[in-house]
């Protein structure tokens, strides 16, 4: 039922959205660009502000002097500068094209992003970028521009490049704002902005308002501007962020589509050509960059796991690492390991500590952790569409505090922790030891019916679930093969040895690695 109606929530933010330059043409034939812009922010600021002060009291999260600041730089790009432009760029364009301009505005997130924020800008990002670029120079046509000083296109570009730098900026303290509070308090205080602009210029505020002009007025500032938000933001709840970003493809086919229904503009054959390398710049930037610089398996990153200098002195703690697919045993290897050795044991421990951190409860955390189920939805999502949602997806943000909390644990003492991608985590810490186990997976199967008392085709498919799953995590926070012997220190069969056999081996591997390193040191003393 979630997937339903996350599914009708990303629809409705798409029509929302992808309405907006229709509704803002309309309205703009009736209202000064200053004047549709304060009025549509200030009301849409207004409308969100519930939601906003509900999400700060949720979190107890006290705005300090410092972040009314940030959050008044916020609104004054975008809503002084950014959507004043676009109001008059779209007043002086065509609607559809306009919207598929507007669109690109990810892309200078990106470049922005990268001196900022000081974000990757990867090959696939590049492809992004040129392919886009191309794209929006068809759509815009220079040349047309130049002949017939037709500027309206530039001005909406300029637009888009102004949100991209909102965009990056509210990147810095989205986490602590949080994204309705940073929306709906940057919208308020920028539509004073343009109040003010407008009330030293004698420009009109409230004229103009009347049976015939209050219809677009309404549909722009509670449809696009506050219920689009609304939906989106459910969407994100019910179907998470990666899977709602997907409005933000659909959007600009919806207006240009519904640009030549209720506007009459025609759908050019540059606009196609122009919008479809937009897209493709999205979403085939993975299979295209495959393509181009084609890596065999010994290319991708590869961990170095040469031995670190290793001793158990105080300061420098032995951490296994316990990595292992699905019903292999690898827990309960990693739980009686870390029994012989006298440490402590981390596995959904460090889940719980987690969710004390984060606020969230053990379910909560568990329903985020390791489900990436399709890393090409969510590579779309990191590589563009978070961009120009501004979501910041749970998952990544649970990441990086259980990053944070293993890096703890490995300097608080010795210990074993399991899963996690501890190993890569603690790549460059001495004296770690990574182990992954494997197994034959009817021998798997096996202890997987007996475990979570299924029959044996359950247990198969759950096998290939979960390790597909661990698979994709690996590969998407760190660009490295899940289970490639090369980034691990000692690999065992746990069907082959049993598991008892399985930690005599792992205790004399780990005992010849501190032999080893010990004798090495000695001999440089």
């Amino acid at each position: 039922m979630n997937a339903k109606n996350g599914t009708i929530y990303i629809v409705l933010t798409a029509l929302a959205f992808g309405t907006m330059e229709i509704a803002l043409k309309i309205a703009g034939s009736s209202f000064t660009a200053f004047q549709l812009t304060f009025l549509r922010f200030f009301i849409g600021g207004l409308l969100l502000l519930p939601l906003a002060v509900k999400d700060l009291m949720h979190r107890h999260v006290h705005l300090t002097k410092s972040d009314w600041i940030y959050v008044a730089i916020l609104g004054i790009i975008n809503v002084m500068f950014s959507m004043v432009l676009f109001q008059i760029g779209v007043n002086k364009s065509n609607a559809g094209l306009a919207a598929i301009v507007f669109s690109c505005n990810p892309v200078f997130t990106m470049i922005f992003s990268y001196f900022i924020t000081h974000d990757a800008l990867t090959r696939q990002k590049i492809i992004t970028i040129i392919l886009s670029l191309i794209g929006l120079c068809i759509v815009a046509d220079p040349v047309a521009i130049i002949e017939k000083g037709s500027v309206g296109l530039l001005i909406v570009l300029a637009a888009a490049i102004s949100f991209s730098l909102y965009t990056t900026l509210g990147k810095l303290r989205i986490k602590k704002i949080g994204g309705s509070a940073m929306n709906s308090f940057s919208f308020i205080i920028g539509s004073f902005g343009v109040l003010a602009i407008l009330f030293f210029t004698h420009g009109p505020i409230l004229s103009g308002i009347d049976s015939h002009s209050i219809w677009p007025l309404i549909y722009t500032s509670v449809v696009v501007t506050g219920f689009g938000y609304v939906c989106f933001m459910k969407a994100i709840e019910l179907s998470g962020p990666a899977n709602a970003s997907f409005a933000f493809f659909i959007k600009p086919v919806v207006a240009l589509i519904l640009a030549s229904i209720v506007l009459g503009e025609p759908i050019t054959l540059r606009a196609v050509i122009g919008l479809a390398l937009i897209i493709a710049g999205c979403v085939l930037a993975g299979p295209i960059e495959r393509l181009l610089f084609k890596k065999k398996l010994s290319e991708y990153p590869v961990l170095d796991t040469e031995p670190k200098k290793a001793s158990e002195v105080a300061g420098n703690p032995l951490v296994v690492t316990v990595s292992r697919e699905f019903g292999s045993g690898g827990r309960a290897i990693g739980r009686r390991l870390a029994k012989e050795l006298g440490v402590p044991f981390y596995d959904t421990e460090i889940m719980q500590m987690v969710g004390e951190r984060e606020g969230l409860s053990l379910e909560e955390v568990k329903k985020q952790d390791q489900s990436i189920e399709n890393r090409f939805i969510y590579n779309l999502f990191d590589k563009y569409t978070h961009l120009a949602s501004g979501a910041v997806a749970p998952k990544d943000e649970l990441f990086l505090a259980e990053t944070s909390v293993i890096k703890e644990l490995a300097e608080k003492g010795s210990c074993v922790i399991v899963g996690r991608l501890a190993n890569v985590i603690l790549k460059d810490r001495p004296n770690t030891f990574n182990l992954f186990i494997a197994s034959d997976p009817e021998w798997a199967a096996r202890r997987v019916m007996l475990r979570e008392k299924v029959d044996k085709a359950t247990a198969r498919r759950m096998i290939a679930d979960v390790n597909k799953r661990r698979s994709e995590h690996c590969r998407y926070y760190t660009g490295t093969f899940w289970g490639y012997a090369a980034n691990y220190d000692l690999l065992l069969k746990s069907s082959e040895w049993g598991i008892p056999e399985c930690i005599k081996l792992i205790l004399s591997a780990i005992q010849h690695r501190l032999s080893l390193e010990v004798a090495k040191d000695e001999a440089q003393a």
